[in-house]
């Protein structure tokens, strides 16, 4: 109670007070605890020391003070043990309100306490769970290649992800292995970027020029900075002029090909004459090698007519259909094709205006070459005139090169079908099969594949939206692998039969368990087998209803993360005889985190003839131990669902607890074909987490309902905002924060798995999360989608954007614009 009357309290706030204060309680007045629905947190404390104390100090009804106390005097005991007591007070009231906090499932702070309570319902949280993958094996000879049961192979660690184990459970052998020598089908093929999926087109661009030039085999010596070369059609119709270009090189310049192989590619100029879509098969890139000049004398002859020129000496290097290039200074050039060659006697003396008739005396006999050209209609007399001195006729045209097309160096969307490189393909024909496409990177994807009979082209049938990077590769023999490193035969202890119940702790955490089994019967089963004097034992998910001679354990994670392994107590499950040695061998290492595609090739297990392991395509499956918060809203619905899914809740219930799945939702909706209501389920995880969640329901939901479950969708976006900011404060310190609090994981805004599948957000909560302190206003918000459905229900202001149904925010680091501002 203050000098003036008040005691401090909420009600009291503000209030006078003589004797009794407002809120009806006297002296000392308690805290008042008010707990409305829906808190996270209960009110459970009646004060702290100053209340406490005061109460104390404050005179009880019928007690007298004592007349010559005077408090607040130096060195005064009463006082100080009022406060002790007052400290032993708040202490107690403080424990008292946690303890009160950890009896709820909703308020209690400590996982350990939130497992206790769920567990008085029969909910397990669910474990660490490893993640599966398929590998690909390729051998050093053409051998058998065994793989053993356990046979091991190690990730590289690569930044975030730590190196990890992955085993196989059963063997596995190739008897004739397709891949040998670390080789695979090489592969050509695949459709260049923005061809939809399905098209079949060539392994490269077929254009022929590209980036201003032609693309030549390896380095042509013969070609030069300068040089004039010529573009020629390699089909010409008679009587038609050819698409051809005289061009000049401008550079030249080497690139390399997806498969390291170096190439020359010729910039050209005057390439105007070509077509855009002309095709690189399609043409020649030549140059020549000899050069003519028509005939000169006698001065008054006829030496160019409409298809025929003679020339000045014999040529006799000329093949019929060799192109001729013909030009003249002021005059374009003009590509021509020889149809005839004959040679002539002319006299260089001759009296009249024909050079084949001698003159009278002394003739002066010269051997020229008429040649008969296909001009494509044009008549060379009217563009040279019939004697052009200045004409030359370039010839031997040979090959400066040959063409190539150029190289995909990425292709956005996976081949419908592809060609190897050796052919046949080394797997029997007709029958589809999985394999792996393994790209340039080392990433890839997972195929169907089918080989045609005696031929090297092969169908796929895979993931629409794929990008890879050439050359390509298939990879026939596969394997399967789970994560865990195997602890083998553990000593846990002996057998006492005077004990009911033994518990043993595994050494190693966390404890491998793998999706599917039925051992946990909670749609994962773990890698631990128990052992008793040599006897296995089965693991079941509890002892309800087991016999007492039945030989079964169950398993149990505890707060630190570690896995006990308990046994019968002789009237549910037997009792381990004493003296019983009891091992148990089991696999470490799970969660969400794996290993990158390509990564997963360290071999730990030697094998004869296996030259390497190849990972395409990344595990999947994993998933982490579920948290305190998650726990507290599946345990609930789990009691409600009692193992079968009816309602909505049910299956967003029962999809969220397979293993592997972090986000889950459910959707009524009315499907058209059958005329009833259908649900569908959508799952924010991997394909192996949409797998899980539909194994999961077909066992639990009416098989007589439809049921679709779908990966949740995608829906990229952009966030726009303008801040204005403390000018105090530093600028890019404040907005760096701001960036952390909307993506940064864990707890970001729009971090992964935050939002809810299809969980709106308001334009007050993206402001809440960007007031920080220096942040002084929010402005200029807008959050706009990319791709196909780009718009946003609410629109890019908001005040509230929904992503749709079974759709989430992907808002990346390059999307996020802050445009930060120092106020007044």
């Amino acid at each position: 109670m203050s000098r003036d009357g008040r005691c401090g309290c909420a009600p009291c706030t503000g209030a006078r007070s003589t004797a009794v204060c407002p809120c009806g309680v006297d002296t000392g007045c308690p805290w008042p605890i008010r707990n409305p629905a829906g808190l996270g947190v209960l009110s459970y404390r009646l004060g702290d020391f100053s209340s406490f104390r005061r109460a104390m100090l404050r005179p009880g009804t019928g007690e007298q003070e004592l007349t010559a106390w005077r408090p607040g005097a130096a060195n005064d005991l009463a006082l100080q043990v009022v406060g002790w007591w007052a400290y032993v007070a708040e202490v107690l009231d403080f424990y008292s309100e946690l303890i009160a906090n950890g009896c709820y499932l909703r308020t209690a702070p400590l996982p350990e306490q939130v497992n206790r309570l769920v567990a008085v319902l029969g909910y397990r949280p669910r474990p660490a769970i490893g993640a599966t993958g398929v590998l690909a094996a390729l051998a050093g000879r053409p051998a058998p290649v065994a793989l053993p049961a356990g046979f091991a192979v190690q990730s590289k660690g690569v930044p975030g992800v730590e190196p990890q184990t992955f085993e196989i459970g059963t063997p596995v052998t190739f008897e004739e292995p397709t891949s040998v020598a670390s080789s695979g089908d090489a592969v050509e093929g695949g459709p260049p970027a923005g061809v939809p999926p399905g098209t079949a087109v060539p392994s490269a661009r077929a254009e022929l020029l590209v980036r201003g030039g032609v693309l030549v085999r390896g380095k042509p010596s013969a070609v030069a900075v300068g040089d004039r070369l010529m573009l020629l059609p390699r089909t010409w119709q008679p009587g038609k002029a050819p698409a051809a270009a005289v061009v000049k090189v401008t550079a030249l310049v080497p690139e390399r090909d997806p498969h390291r192989r170096v190439n020359t590619r010729v910039l050209l100029s005057g390439t105007s004459g070509v077509a855009a879509d002309a095709k690189a098969a399609d043409y020649r890139l030549l140059r020549h090698t000899t050069a003519h000049h028509p005939a000169t004398v006698p001065a008054a002859s006829t030496v160019i007519a409409a298809d025929t020129i003679v020339l000045d000496g014999t040529a006799r290097a000329l093949k019929t259909g060799d192109p001729l290039l013909l030009e003249t200074p002021g005059k374009g050039p003009h590509v021509v094709r020889l149809d005839g060659y004959e040679e002539l006697v002319w006299y260089a003396n001759a009296n009249s205006a024909d050079p084949l008739t001698p003159p009278a005396a002394n003739p002066i006999p010269l051997v020229v070459a008429r040649l008969s050209l296909d001009t494509g209609g044009k008549k060379l007399d009217t563009e040279f005139g019939p004697y052009n001195p200045a004409l030359t006729v370039r010839a031997g045209w040979t090959e400066a090169g040959a063409l190539l097309d150029t190289p995909l160096l990425r292709l956005a969307a996976l081949p419908a079908r592809v060609t190897l490189a050796a052919r046949p393909a080394a797997v029997a024909p007709g029958l589809s099969r999985l394999a792996l496409l393994e790209d340039t990177r080392g990433a890839g994807t997972a195929v169907k594949a089918t080989a045609r009979h005696d031929s090297g082209e092969v169908t796929l049938d895979g993931p629409a939206d794929t990008t890879l990077t050439p050359p390509l590769r298939l990879l026939w023999d596969l394997f399967p692998v789970s994560r865990g490193a195997t602890v083998p035969a553990e000593l846990l202890g002996l057998g006492d039969a005077t004990l009911p119940g033994q518990d043993f702790t595994l050494a190693g955490k966390p404890v491998t368990y793998l999706a599917g089994g039925s051992r946990s019967g909670e749609g994962y089963s773990s890698t631990v087998e128990l052992t008793v004097d040599g006897i296995r034992w089965q693991e079941v998910p509890m002892f309800h209803g087991r016999g007492p001679a039945e030989r079964v354990f169950v398993t149990r994670e505890d707060e630190a993360g570690f896995t006990h392994v308990l046994t019968g107590d002789g009237v549910c499950g037997a009792r381990p005889h004493t003296g019983a040695v009891i091992t148990a061998t089991y696999r470490v290492g799970a969660g969400a985190a794996v290993p990158p595609a390509g990564t997963l090739t360290q071999i730990l297990t030697p094998v004869d003839n296996l030259s390497a392991v190849r990972n395409p395509v990344p595990p999947g499956g994993g998933a982490d131990a579920d948290p305190a918060d998650r726990v507290r809203t599946e345990a609930p619905g789990s009691v409600l669902a009692f193992g079968r899914a009816v309602s909505g809740d049910d299956y967003q219930v029962v999809a969220a607890r397979a293993p592997g799945v972090s986000r889950a939702t459910a959707a009524w909706s009315w499907d058209p074909a059958q005329q009833r209501a259908m649900v569908r389920v959508f799952v924010g995880d991997d394909d192996a987490a949409v797998a899980s969640a539909r194994a999961a329901l077909r066992a639990a939901c009416d098989p007589n309902l439809p049921l679709t479950v779908l990966p949740a969708v995608r829906r990229p976006v952009s966030l726009r905002l303008g801040l204005r900011l403390d000018p105090d404060r530093v600028a890019e310190q404040v907005v760096a924060r701001v960036r952390e609090a909307l993506l940064a994981a864990p707890g970001g805004l729009f971090a992964p798995n935050v939002l809810g599948l299809g969980e709106a957000v308001y334009r007050s909560r993206v402001e809440a999360c960007c007031l920080l302190p220096g942040v002084l206003a929010v402005h200029g918000l807008r959050l706009e989608g990319h791709g196909p459905a780009a718009a946003i229900d609410g629109g890019p202001g908001g005040p509230r954007f929904a992503p749709g149904e079974g759709a989430w925010f992907d808002l990346a680091p390059s999307q996020l614009f802050i445009n930060g501002k120092a106020g007044e």
